[in-house]
């Protein structure tokens, strides 16, 4: 069957997406502009022509360009923030140094991203801690329930309590700031997962003041994949090391001489021969997204919740559902429950695709047997493609 797709927004000609593809699944993986992949094209072009001088001597203040640029826009030392490759391995390398030990406790939620309650779980294994996972409630949910679940369950031996800003499948906008002065208060560390962060909601990190944070590039802000930030608090940086350490591990001070810059920058911003460009071009996208609007990103993401909240809300309205989470507790994304009991998640995906042309990101429904939809709108969807994306559901799941 051939269907007439909607147009997507006018700026989706700054993206290099299918056009004979409905893309509504930005907060999955992201999209990067032309102009991000042309500076990276051009990094990568710059550092082969002569790649001694690139790893040796260019690298320090290249990285330094983009650690500038994230740190204004999440209101952070820049010399707080390091670069690794996505946010998973952000959350690695804390629990990396933390040392764990028999008898400690380490906090998560059900909602966390599963690879980081993985390497949580891993972690708490070898060390002989205990992993405490939250049931945290769901539907009705609100900030002072998601505070009582967790905070009744901190002890005396509790290390550290990961959480994050935006839930991945159930897209709940934690009470950041109330977790984290609520958890210092009683000393527990806090490991803020920021996957959806940079680009997707206002951060002010100085004034949320975590132990660790980490977030994704490539999501909201647009940037090539393969790079997120991570922030460690002053406080911690010392003796705090990279998992993979590098030529410079057991001689530091020659090496930060060098480089002019911390031991923690020094050793996350060189671990090896890879690719740097994803890190490159963060100052790139922080400049490009910016450009997109005359209010630039702040306004990309007030624009961005203002088109969630209607999607949303014309999602509910065809499948005869009620929003799932309250306005004030969503960013961009935002879950809509499906009426159709007993469907697989992911059947409802592969059809979206194959009738209809749609890539949308389908996932179970933790308070009961149907699936949901999330919704993840950027700047270069329209609200057209989300009504063609509600008759599509509707056409599946029979309802009149």
């Amino acid at each position: 069957m051939t269907h007439t797709l909607p147009s997507p927004s006018s700026l989706a000609q700054q993206f290099v997406l299918d056009p004979d593809v409905v893309y509504l699944n930005h907060g999955s993986f992201g999209a990067c502009p032309r102009a991000v992949l042309d500076a990276q094209s051009a990094h990568r072009e710059r550092i082969e022509r002569d790649a001694m001088r690139f790893y040796i001597y260019d690298l320090w203040g290249d990285i330094d360009r983009s650690r500038s640029a994230l740190g204004g826009l999440i209101n952070a030392d820049a010399e707080d923030l390091v670069f690794v490759s996505n946010a998973t391995s952000g959350v690695a390398n804390v629990i990396a140094n933390i040392d764990l030990r028999p008898g400690d406790q380490v906090i998560t939620t059900r909602f966390e991203y599963p690879a980081c309650n993985n390497n949580l779980r891993r972690a708490c294994e070898q060390a002989g801690a205990e992993l405490v996972v939250v049931d945290l409630p769901w539907n009705p949910i609100d900030e002072e329930s998601v505070l009582s679940a967790i905070m009744d369950r901190v002890t005396d031996r509790t290390r550290l309590v990961m959480f994050s800003l935006i839930t991945s499948a159930t897209a709940i906008r934690m009470p950041a700031e109330r977790l984290i002065n609520e958890l210092h208060e009683r000393g527990v560390e806090t490991l803020l997962d920021a996957a959806h962060g940079p680009g997707c909601v206002p951060m002010d990190i100085k004034a949320w003041n975590p132990t660790y944070c980490t977030g994704n590039a490539h999501k909201w802000l647009c940037s090539a994949k393969g790079c997120a930030f991570l922030y460690v608090h002053k406080d911690k940086q010392d003796g705090f090391r990279p998992v993979i350490l590098s030529n410079d591990a057991y001689d530091m001070e020659p090496a930060i001489a060098r480089s002019d810059r911390s031991a923690f920058n020094h050793e996350f911003d060189y671990m090896g021969t890879d690719d740097r460009t994803p890190m490159l071009v963060v100052a790139d996208a922080v400049e490009t997204l910016g450009s997109f609007s005359e209010g630039g990103i702040a306004e990309l993401m007030r624009r961005n919740l203002a088109m969630c909240l209607e999607a949303r809300d014309l999602l509910c309205d065809a499948m005869g559902t009620a929003p799932m989470v309250p306005d004030s507790m969503l960013g961009p994304l935002a879950t809509i429950e499906v009426p159709a009991p007993g469907m697989d998640p992911r059947t409802l995906r592969e059809r979206l695709m194959e009738e209809f042309r749609i890539e949308a990101m389908i996932v179970p429904n933790p308070g009961g047997d149907t699936p949901m939809i999330r919704v993840s709108p950027q700047v270069y969807n329209s609200i057209e493609q989300y009504r063609y994306c509600a008759d599509a559901i509707r056409s599946i799941i029979g309802l009149s």
